[in-house]
This record gives C-alpha cells, structure tokens and sequence, in this order.
C-alpha cells in the first residue's frame, strides 16, 4: 500500500456478480503492472460482494461495501477518496465499456487535458435508455455551454487531483464535466465502444431524466450563478411576472370565454405570488453568500501564483 500505482480504476456496482469477475480479469490484461481497482459496492443484494470478496487483493484490487444503497454518486466519492494515482478511470461495472478504449483514454489525457470522457456514439441499450439520453445531452449543451456529446458517459478518465477534489452527491454524478470546467479544468472527449448488457438489468429507466432535469437547476447555481444566484432567481421570477400578465390581459381583454376568465386571473394571481418568492430567495441567497465571503479569508485555492 505505500507504493503509488500509475493508474486507479473506480468501478461503482450494484446486482452486478455476472460481470464483476470478467471485467477485473479484462482490466488487468490492459492496465500497467503497477495499477489498483477500486470496486465500491453500492448496496448489493446479490452475490455481488462474495464475487469481489474472491477478487480482493491487498493493493491491487481494492473493495469497499456500504450497507445499503446510496447511488452513483456517493459510490464515486468513496472510490476516489481513496485513489492514489495521478490518473484515475471510471466505468461501469456491467461490462458494457469495454476497458481496450483505456490506451485512447490515456494518449488523449498526455496532450495536456485533465479529464477526457466517453461518446457511446453507437450506444448498445433499449430505446427507453437511448432516447432520454440524448434528449438530456442536448438540454444539457444549451443549459451549460459546453459540447460534449455523452455528458453522462460513466467511462472517464481523470487527473488524480481533480477526480480527488470533487464533490458531489445525489445524482450528480452526470454533472462531473460541468464542475470540472467550473473549476478551470480542460476537457476533451473521445469515441468508445459499447457493448450489449449480458448480465442482470439496468439500474436505470426514464425517471432518471425528470432527476436529471430537475438537479440541472442546482448545478446551474453551484456554477453559472455560484456567484450571483439572485440572477438565477430573477430569471424565473422574470418568467412567472411575464406569463401573469400574459394571463391578466388575455382575460381582461376577453379573448377568454367568461367560464375561463377567472381561472385565468387566479392563475396570474398565483403566478405573481409565486415570482415573489422567487425574487425573495434570490435576495436571501445573495445575502447569505455575500455574508459568508466577507467573513471569509481573503485567500482563492482557485488562484496559483509563482514563487518569487
């Protein structure tokens, strides 16, 4: 344990003791000698954990159980808290990424980016994963700007420090190259295969992008409007005062029938309401974070400067 491997590999499962065995036999054809795999055990209730429990090896292939389900996330945490090399992977444990891409992962990292992720352009999965997915990339490249094509592609492959420094819970493993350009760190992205699912079921169906949509909104405050979130307010304030009196003059100029007019005006009522809430939390959320900067020390861990 005191000699640092080249490569960590974080491998987050959950009902996968079909797969686990197979795909630490292929990851370690691949990998450098010096290497670890860390598999995190997200509350299986299969034989998942007696398969890693024959798998362990002391330094190498390295386990970690929580008791009960904690999801993605929190899986991905645990493993990359405990890596210890300068480059870490990360895919899924249901054999689907195929670990023969990690070569193309590392040559794409050595031309200087800190986090290279995977396009499952040919994407092996039932049209109830598929089309979610693509509808919630594309939201994705219009709410944050960036261009990568399979944001939520759980094969990457990282620099060690910004695998280590990242912090996120829920489901917001998806939003992993969002925080990292946030933070100043380069991105790229590359083609992989993807396989067929041979053992167990997805863990994942439609209701992940209703999540998905609806962690979006806490992302784009901890990042776009991390420092000014009463913007972030104001907008949908702005949205809720313009349908109100959208509403408002469509019934006052009777282009609604009587029997619609009064819902109508009740609705811009609520719609008012609800816009001052809004603008109220937003007010709230500035002075909360401007209070905490200014009794804060003036020192930026976001800022490198050179010695003299």
């Amino acid at each position: 344990m005191s000699s640092q491997p080249e490569i960590s590999v974080v491998i987050p499962v959950h009902n996968e003791e079909g797969s686990v065995e197979e795909l630490a036999r292929q990851l370690q054809a691949i990998l450098p000698a010096d290497h670890e795999i860390l598999f995190v055990d997200d509350g299986s209730s299969d034989s998942t954990w007696n398969r890693l429990e024959g798998l362990h090896q002391p330094g190498r292939i390295r386990l970690v159980k929580f008791r009960s389900r904690q999801g993605k996330s929190a899986a991905l945490m645990a493993g990359f808290a405990r890596t210890r090399a300068p480059v870490v992977f990360t895919l899924d444990g249901d054999l689907q990424d195929d670990p023969a891409e990690i070569p193309a992962f590392l040559s794409k990292l050595n031309e200087g980016f800190d986090l290279v992720s995977g396009w499952k352009r040919v994407r092996r999965d039932p049209w109830h994963k598929v089309i979610p997915s693509r509808v919630f990339n594309f939201v994705m490249r219009k709410a944050t700007g960036l261009s990568l094509h399979d944001m939520n592609c759980g094969f990457k492959c990282y620099r060690g420090e910004l695998a280590r420094s990242l912090r996120i819970y829920g489901d917001q493993h998806r939003f992993i190259p969002v925080f990292a350009a946030h933070h100043g760190y380069s991105l790229a992205e590359i083609e992989v295969r993807h396989h067929p699912r041979r053992h167990g079921r997805s863990k994942y169906g439609v209701s992940r992008l209703a999540k998905g949509f609806l962690d979006l909104g806490t992302v784009l405050l901890r990042t776009r409007f991390s420092g000014r979130p009463a913007h972030a307010f104001g907008f949908a304030a702005l949205a809720c005062l313009v349908g109100s009196g959208s509403l408002a003059a469509l019934a006052l100029t009777r282009v609604f029938h009587r029997p619609l007019a009064l819902p109508a005006i009740g609705l811009a009522a609520v719609l008012c309401v609800v816009a001052s809430v809004f603008l109220a939390a937003g007010w709230l959320a500035e002075v909360q974070l401007h209070g905490i900067s200014s009794r804060s020390e003036s020192h930026d861990p976001e800022i490198e400067e050179a010695r003299d």
